[in-house]
């Protein structure tokens, strides 16, 4: 029963987690990308 129960959580924790992640990256993806670019930049990568 307690296994059942930390699974049941678990899932609900990880389904949870990646729909704010993915909500997460479709605002901030081209912010993330842009802040990357300009970091190779800085190293020297691009």
């Amino acid at each position: 029963m307690k296994f059942v129960k930390g699974a049941l959580i678990g899932s609900m924790a990880t389904a949870t987690a990646m729909m704010l992640y993915r909500d997460m990256s479709k605002r901030e993806k081209s912010k993330i990308i842009r802040k990357g670019k300009h970091l190779a930049r800085k190293v020297g990568v691009l």
